[in-house]
């Protein structure tokens, strides 16, 4: 008898996946961050704002702040009229890759999607130091899918926990600075 359950252990030990294969769980390709052009009425809206602080700080004499303001929005104008690459995303037995970066699933905390401009994305807290948050653009279709797996490993939380979040979303909504209509 205890040969019999000898042999049973071993057949289940056999038909047992190999703990050190990674084994793809899904996999999608995406635009490597959320896009939306913008059109000539925001640049508009953003200029003229500009320009009226900038008044205002060479009034107090406040060079460099001017010079990074302008730095700044030449950045946000790039991201804006660039369009992304698409990049592969997936998601293994042993972490997220997404491109070349990967993330094991001991350093990730826990996960939220959120809309981001027109893209559907997973936002995902790591324990790391940099980068603290990771944002994959997803195919809305495939939500539910992710969800299902990513859930298996860290906890899903409804919404963004940081005030800053919050706080990006309530002044958002009081100062639109283009029609949201479209």
């Amino acid at each position: 008898m205890a040969e019999e359950q000898q042999k049973v252990i071993q057949v289940e030990v056999k038909k047992a996946p190999d703990a050190n294969e990674e084994r793809v769980l899904f996999e999608w390709e995406a635009a490597e961050r959320s896009f939306q052009k913008k059109d000539r009425d925001f640049w508009i809206t953003i200029i003229a704002t500009l320009v009226l602080f900038s008044v205002i700080l060479i009034f107090i004499k406040e060079f460099y702040l001017i010079l990074a303001l302008v730095a700044a929005m030449f950045l946000y104008y790039v991201l804006h009229t660039v369009p992304p690459e698409n990049i592969k995303s997936k998601i293994t037995n042993r972490g997220i890759y997404f491109g070349e970066g990967r993330y094991e699933w001991s350093l990730l905390y826990r996960f939220w999607f959120k809309q981001i401009l027109s893209s559907e994305t997973l936002q995902i807290e790591t324990n790391l130091h940099f980068p603290r948050q990771i944002s994959l653009v997803i195919n809305p279709e495939d939500k539910e899918k992710i969800k299902e797996i990513v859930a298996k490993r860290i906890p899903l939380i409804e919404s963004s926990p940081t005030f800053i979040d919050k706080l990006t979303n309530w002044v958002t909504s009081k100062l639109p600075l283009e029609n949201r209509e479209k």
